[in-house]
């Protein structure tokens, strides 16, 4: 089950689940940011009732938390070496 979860600035939760519901993915970059676009694919909901979560984030903490992730899964296939 797909879900995003994101906590504002006012501490308030805001919850998007996507149960079951087939997902598209969007992935945009520029040298400033990465955009990632998550929308579940619901034709019987009207376009603003749609659900979807849109998250943008500075490059350099996209490219430090991909470096992050590749280190770890070479580590772990080395172990299993």
């Amino acid at each position: 089950m797909s879900h995003v979860i994101i906590r504002g600035n006012n501490g308030r939760r805001h919850e998007v689940d996507f149960e079951d519901a087939e997902l598209t993915v969007e992935l945009f970059a520029n040298d400033q940011n990465v955009e990632l676009v998550l929308e579940a694919v619901d034709d019987d909901r009207p376009s603003q009732k749609r659900r979807f979560a849109l998250v943008n984030l500075p490059r350099s903490e996209f490219d430090k938390a991909m470096a992050d992730l590749a280190r770890k899964q070479s580590s772990a296939i080395k172990a299993i070496e």
